[in-house]
């Protein structure tokens, strides 16, 4: 059997899985890690009887032979059968490459050689495959270092379009793909600004909490065409299935995982948009947020997320320069280090928590996040969101459980006089 046959059976298996089992099915998720995408999509259309002693067998060769683990798996696998079983008896493959040829929309698995490999920083989370409707070859330019995320309100104010063109337009015009969700009000206007100003091959990607094969929002069906036309839109969800509430949700993680950078423009006190600007925390990805008018309930949430330290609040698209050099190139970071200045100058722009955890890391010895919170005054999911940032930036370092200051060779007097 071929490479090319061999892609293209995984990819058939894939589209099985995806259209039987739930997305971040951690069920799922744990059969494709033990045997792979060929056999789960076997067992979960029931070709193929899935025992309690197969999985002790796999869980042994695989060198994993825990009865924590194997009663943890088989409890996970019991809970979903049901569900499973329901949904066997739904749309065949053959049914979703017909759809998929009517529409122009292609399927793309984490084993092929243009998969975005930044959705692998989801882990358990990430999706079992994507379908794309737009040119293919495009996904060669879907780069994490070069794309930015750009959310926000729905129902846009006349401020918030301001921001969205400034921000978006000169982001665009530099080369930087902009990834946004399709939506209304903020996510249209971005994508529009960036199909008008773009200098990118690729200039926007649209993520879709639906089927790509049944445009959403219908109103937004021209512009999601031309992004078709320029672009790239994806999704995880099978075709001829509409969006749902609990989808969009899960859709948030791809738009955090696809950039390097989330801008969330204009949100309310709940909004769709903080949802994908923690899952960018959670990935520890930079978040940054417009201030808007104190009494204005649509920059609520973003004022929310600079008030806690979740994210820098910004003004200037250049702003996502400076957060994005250590993302981008190595050998710029290097430069960064070498310049007291400009190493000052990172400190001074780290948030309120970001600020307190530096001061109270530890030059050369590690310590525990628990102690670092303790000693900070602050929870230990949010110390553990802004090391992972500080990680990113070059800030700080960890090792087991630990986590220290990190100083590039030559520079630990800044150390002592900032520590």
């Amino acid at each position: 059997m071929t490479e090319h046959q061999d892609l293209e059976n995984i990819r058939r298996a894939r589209a099985e899985i995806m259209r039987i089992s739930d997305p971040e099915d951690t069920a799922t998720t744990a059969l494709i890690a033990l045997c792979g995408p060929l056999l789960t999509a076997d067992f979960l259309t029931g070709r193929r009887e899935l025992t309690a002693s197969y999985l002790q067998e796999e869980l042994a060769q695989a060198g994993r032979e825990d009865p924590q683990l194997f009663a943890s798996l088989r409890g996970l696998v019991q809970a979903r059968m049901e569900r499973w079983q329901a949904r066997r008896g739904g749309i065949r493959v053959e049914q979703d490459m017909t759809w998929a040829k009517a529409c122009g929309a292609w399927l793309c698995v984490p084993e092929d050689p243009d998969w975005p490999v930044a959705l692998n920083d989801l882990a358990e989370r990430m999706p079992f495959g994507l379908w794309g409707r737009g040119d293919r070859a495009l996904l060669k330019h879907l780069n994490l270092a070069t794309s930015q995320a750009i959310v926000g309100s729905r129902d846009v104010s006349s401020y918030g379009n301001s921001a969205t063109s400034h921000l978006t337009g000169d982001s665009a015009a530099a080369g930087k793909t902009i990834v946004s969700g399709g939506a209304f009000g903020v996510d249209a206007l971005a994508h529009r600004v960036a199909l008008s100003t773009g200098a990118s091959e690729l200039p926007t990607v649209a993520l879709m909490a639906g089927g790509l094969d049944r445009l959403y929002p219908r109103q937004n069906a021209s512009l999601l065409e031309n992004i078709i036309d320029r672009g790239l839109i994806l999704g995880e969800v099978p075709l001829g299935q509409n969006p749902t509430r609990y989808r969009f949700l899960q859709r948030n993680r791809l738009i955090a995982a696809l950039a390097y950078c989330t801008v969330v423009v204009e949100a309310r006190w709940r909004s769709g948009a903080l949802n994908t600007a923690h899952h960018a925390l959670e990935l520890g990805r930079p978040v940054y947020a417009v201030p808007g008018p104190i009494f204005s309930p649509s920059s609520e949430g973003c004022h929310r997320l600079i008030r806690d330290g979740l994210a820098q609040l910004i003004t200037d698209a250049t702003h996502l320069e400076r957060g994005r050099l250590n993302l981008e190139a190595p050998e710029q970071a290097s430069l960064l280090s070498e310049s007291v200045d400009a190493r000052k100058a990172l400190i001074d722009s780290l948030t309120e928590i970001q600020g307190r955890i530096w001061d109270v890391l530890p030059v050369s010895s590690y310590r525990p996040v628990d102690a670092i919170g303790a000693e900070s005054g602050i929870p230990a999911r949010s110390v553990m969101l802004a090391l992972t940032q500080m990680e990113r930036l070059g800030l700080a370092q960890s090792q087991g459980n630990g986590w220290r200051k990190k100083f590039e060779q030559g520079h630990k007097h800044l150390g002592a006089k900032m520590g």
